[in-house]
């Protein structure tokens, strides 16, 4: 049996070729760039590392232990799978709002973000949000790890109080972890008190 196991691609997709057996596409990450590669692997071919595949717009047909990958471009793509990628969704977005140290208040720069966000939501039907607080490394880490879950519910708290469905809104802390630049301890930095706002 043949298994795919990926590596930080964003989108495969896979196809069956008529009777030429399964073959695989790889395209493009949801951001647009090209990082990224996936491991085909035949439990009968005795490799146990399976083939490695990377590159955007790569066909690779899925017969026999040594699968071959073809550059194809994005002008050779099939009239389907251009249909596939024009009904996709559009990639996330991304919105980063920034805290007054050692509370959950919105540094002022990031108080216009909240309308933002409330816009491009109402644009994107069936959208679903994801909601992570971070801080700096003020403080313990357990503290820290509780004001970052504050962070994240104070924003979630003002989204519904506008609107949003609760239900499509998740929030998680992460404290201290991540830091978006890097700090010894007990060093206050605005970059690192932040919550970030994924909308898919």
């Amino acid at each position: 049996m043949m298994h795919a196991r990926g590596l930080s691609i964003a989108l495969v997709a896979l196809t069956l070729a008529g009777c030429a057996g399964p073959s695989l596409l790889l395209m493009n990450n949801e951001d647009g760039s090209n990082e990224g590669a996936l491991a085909v692997i035949d439990e009968k071919c005795g490799n146990p590392d399976g083939s490695t595949i990377a590159g955007s717009f790569t066909r690779t047909r899925l017969s026999g232990c040594a699968p071959r990958p073809k550059g194809v471009g994005e002008a050779a793509l099939k009239p389907e799978e251009r249909s596939l990628i024009a009904n996709l969704p559009p990639p996330p977005a991304r919105f980063t709002m920034y805290f007054i140290p050692d509370t959950t208040v919105l540094a002022p720069g990031s108080e216009g973000m909240i309308d933002a966000l409330a816009e491009h939501f109402k644009a994107r039907p069936g959208a679903e949000l994801e909601i992570i607080g971070y801080t700096d490394t003020v403080g313990k880490p357990e503290y820290n790890l509780t004001l970052s879950q504050k962070r994240a519910d104070e924003i979630k708290g003002r989204l519904v109080q506008l609107g949003f469905p609760a239900e499509v809104i998740t929030t998680t802390g992460r404290g201290e972890t991540e830091l978006r630049f890097p700090t010894p301890d007990e060093t206050e930095n605005g970059g690192n008190r932040r919550v970030e706002i994924i909308v898919r």
